[in-house]
This record gives structure tokens, sequence and C-alpha cells, in this order.
């Protein structure tokens, strides 16, 4: 073997393994697709950021009319018909079981206040509602809610009506139709006061973010209120 060829093998012996340790070349596109993946969050990262997103949109405002931040005006208005519907029923049942004109010339008035505030209250509700994200738990809950308080409305609207067109509903009490629909009226109104505090309580919707409550509850904050 001549010296020339011994040269050539030993050259072509180190080119092999330098050859071998060379990476493949990576197919085009592959790198970009690698990095995009792991840029892109995961599913429950991206449901994570969305319910955060939701939960902070229903704690703010629709508008300044409806109450600033952490002060919302529809809880404060809906204790007045719930108030009043609550007193129109048991003025109701005394104007029967008691006397007609003590108990029944009341009983209207009440019924005509709970619907004055109840609709007045259902404005600033719907304002609220629209703060829900579609699709999310909260705004199922926020929707039968809706459905039922305005239920409530047309049960004790219906009933005002039906009392007003009585020429005797001082004399005898309180018309049984009218009675009834109380009696519905506030039995809808307790299902639906207790889904619109679940909304608040459990749900959070309207209230302040952890993070402002938490202050409230630490020894050394001042008063801001």
């Amino acid at each position: 073997m001549t010296e020339k060829n011994v040269t050539d093998e030993e050259n072509s012996a180190v080119e092999e393994p330098e050859r071998a340790a060379e990476p493949d070349s990576l197919p085009p596109g592959s790198e970009t697709e690698e990095s995009s993946e792991s840029e892109d969050p995961s599913p429950d990262q991206a449901s994570a950021d969305q319910a955060e997103r939701s939960m902070r949109a229903a704690h703010r405002p629709g508008s300044a009319v409806s109450g600033p931040y952490g002060r919302p005006v529809h809880p404060m208005l809906v204790t007045i018909p719930i108030g009043a519907f609550v007193a129109t029923l048991a003025f109701d049942i005394a104007s029967v079981a008691v006397e007609g004109r003590a108990y029944g010339r009341p009983a209207v008035w009440l019924s005509l206040i709970g619907i004055a505030f109840g609709l007045l209250a259902s404005v600033f509700g719907l304002l609220d509602y629209r703060r829900l994200t579609k699709g999310t738990r909260a705004h199922a809950v926020a929707t039968r809610h809706l459905i039922l308080m305005d239920t409530v409305l047309v049960c004790f609207i219906i009933g005002f009506i039906l009392r007003r067109a009585d020429p005797d509903q001082y004399l005898n009490g309180t018309p049984t139709p009218a009675l009834v629909l109380s009696v519905i009226g506030v039995a809808i109104l307790l299902i639906g006061g207790w889904l619109g505090g679940k909304l608040s309580y459990s749900y959070g919707s309207r209230v302040a973010d952890e993070s402002d409550q938490i202050e409230a509850h630490t020894l050394s904050a001042p008063s801001a209120d």
C-alpha cells in the first residue's frame, strides 16, 4: 500500500466521526413550531386566565350610575321591595283573617311601593348583569335570578290591578286572587333572593377584589371609610 493511500484512509476516518457528531438537519419550520408550542399557554392556564378576567370584570361597575367600585346600588335598593312585598302578604292575610278595612288599605299601597322600587332596582341589577360573562356559572345563576325576580314583579302588578278593580277591597279584605298572587310572589321572592345572595357571597359579583378586602382585615390599616 502506498503512502498516499494510507494518508487518504486516515483522513476519511477522521471525517466520518465528525460527520456523525453533527446533528441531523431539522425540517423547515420545526424550530418555529417548537418555540410556538412552548409559548402557547396550556388549556388549563388559558381557562384560569379567562376565569380571572371574567371575575375581575364582574367586580367592576358597568357604569357610574350603578354605583362605585365595591359599593353597588342594586343590593341596597332591593331591600325596599323585599320588605314591601313581605309586608303586603302579611297585611293581606290579616285583612282576611282579622279586619278588611284596617289591613286591606295598607296592603294596596305596600304592594305599590314594592312594585315601584322593584322596577327601579331591576334597572340597576341589569347594569350589573351585563358585566357577567356569558357561558359562566355566575351568568347562569344571574339569569335565573333575573327571571324569578321579574316574575315576582308581574305577580304583584297583577295583584295590584285586582285590588284596585274591587270596589269593596277595603271592606272585605284583599280579593282571593290577589292574596294567592301574593303568596306565590313571596315564595318566588325567597328563591330569587337566595340566588341573588349566592351571586354576591359565593361568586363575588360587584364585590371588591380580595387584595382590597384584605386591607380592611389588617390590624394596622387606617380606616378609609
